[in-house]
C-alpha cells in the first residue's frame, strides 16, 4: 500500500484522530516531505536538474574530447534523471512506512500521548519520551526495539567520522538513527557518547523491568 495514502487517511478520519496525527506529522514533517504535491515537486526539480547536467556533460565531452570521464559523468547524471522521472515516489517511503506501522500496532493515542511529553536529548534533533524516540523532521522508533547504542564510524579519503547512534529492529526492519556527530578526539568522543545515550539506556532498562513484571 502507498505509504502516503495511508498517512493521509488519518486526516480523513477528522476530529481528535486528525488532531493527534497532525501533531506527529508536523513534528516528523512527513506531509511536508512526502505528500503527493511534495513528491511531484521533487520529481520535477530532480528530473530537470539532472537532465540538464547530463546534456551539459555530453556537450563538454564533445568539446573537450575527454571522452571517458565525461561519459561516466553523463551516465551518472542520466541515471539520476531517469530515477526522478520513473522511480522516485513509486514505492512507499521508509520513514512513512515505519511511522505508520508503529502507530497501527501501538495505537495513535499512545504515540500522541508520548510525543506530548518528550524532552530533547542534549544538543541534538532527537527527542525522547517514555516509550519512543522521535527524530525531528525524520522518523520515530520504539525504545524497547533498540538493539544497541554504539559509536558508528564512517571512513573516507579525509579520514574517519564518528556518530553517536542507535540501532533498532521493528516491523519495518532495521534502522540506524544517528543522534549527533562526535569529536575526533577519543576521550571527548566517549564522554559525549555516554552523555547522549544515558537517557536512552535508562529508559530501555526501565521498560525491560516493566516487561519482566508482566
Amino acid at each position: 500500500m502507498d505509504g502516503r495514502k495511508e498517512m493521509i487517511s488519518y486526516y480523513d478520519l477528522g476530529g481528535k484522530n486528525a488532531e493527534m496525527y497532525g501533531k506527529i506529522d508536523e513534528f516528523l514533517e512527513l506531509s511536508r516531505r512526502y505528500s503527493p504535491q511534495a513528491v511531484k515537486r521533487k520529481r520535477q526539480i530532480g528530473s530537470v536538474a539532472f537532465s540538464v547536467l547530463t546534456l551539459a556533460s555530453l556537450g563538454i565531452m564533445i568539446l573537450s574530447r575527454e571522452f571517458i570521464f565525461t561519459l561516466i559523468m553523463a551516465a551518472i547524471f542520466g541515471w539520476f534523471a531517469y530515477y526522478f522521472i520513473k522511480i522516485y515516489g513509486t514505492k512507499p517511503f521508509p520513514d512513512v512506512v515505519r511511522t505508520e506501522k508503529i502507530i497501527a500496532a501501538d495505537g495513535l493515542e499512545n504515540v500522541y500521548d508520548d510525543i506530548m511529553h518528550i524532552s530533547r536529548i542534549a544538543d541534538t534533533s532527537v527527542y525522547i519520551g517514555d516509550r519512543y524516540l522521535f527524530k525531528k523532521g525524520k522518523v520515530l522508533l520504539r525504545i524497547n526495539d533498540i538493539r544497541r547504542t554504539y559509536i558508528r564510524v564512517e571512513s573516507d579519503d579525509d579520514g574517519n567520522s564518528y556518530y553517536a547512534s542507535v540501532e533498532a529492529f521493528d516491523e519495518a526492519g532495521i534502522i540506524t538513527m544517528d543522534l549527533k556527530t562526535l569529536s575526533g578526539l577519543q576521550k571527548k568522543r566517549q564522554q559525549t557518547f555516554e552523555m547522549l545515550t544515558r537517557p536512552i539506556e535508562e529508559k530501555r532498562y526501565r521498560l525491560m523491568k516493566l516487561e519482566d513484571r508482566i
